[in-house]
């Protein structure tokens, strides 16, 4: 059981990659993404994701590191 726990891990953390990039690519070019809130779906442009997983709304302008 411990291989597919140590699996599950490693797919999760791919994912979570993956949609670091994709919400950076769409702040760099403000596209929006949709997201499911409530019973519909809505189109934001995503926030600052800073370490702790809190989202800065305030910035829309390209991130400088």
């Amino acid at each position: 059981m411990e291989k597919h726990n140590k699996y599950a891990v490693i797919g999760l953390r791919a994912l979570r990659r993956a949609a670091a990039k994709v919400a950076e690519d769409a702040r760099k070019n403000n596209y929006k993404i949709p997201v499911w809130r409530g019973e519909h779906i809505e189109f934001v442009v995503p926030g600052v994701i800073t370490e702790d997983g809190a989202v800065d709304q305030g910035q829309s302008g390209p991130i400088e590191k």
